[in-house]
């Protein structure tokens, strides 16, 4: 689980699967990236991140790679 802007977000890190991605909306995108790649880092997991719009909704969506 991680949380921003007080917010949290329930990620199932162990259904993650390589090619997979997920999309959170966030303002501070700086700091979501920091928390996502830190919560990554901590199960060894390889992922990118973009920022994007989904339904004019900004955020940031994760991919994992390895």
């Amino acid at each position: 689980m991680i949380e921003l802007h007080g917010i949290h977000f329930d990620i199932q890190w162990d259904k993650f699967e390589p090619h997979s991605s997920f999309f959170i909306p966030c303002l501070d995108i700086k700091e979501a990236k920091r928390i996502i790649k830190l919560e990554a880092a901590k199960r060894k997991y390889k992922v990118r991140t973009k920022i994007t719009t989904v339904d004019k909704v900004r955020g940031v969506r994760v991919w994992r790679v390895q």
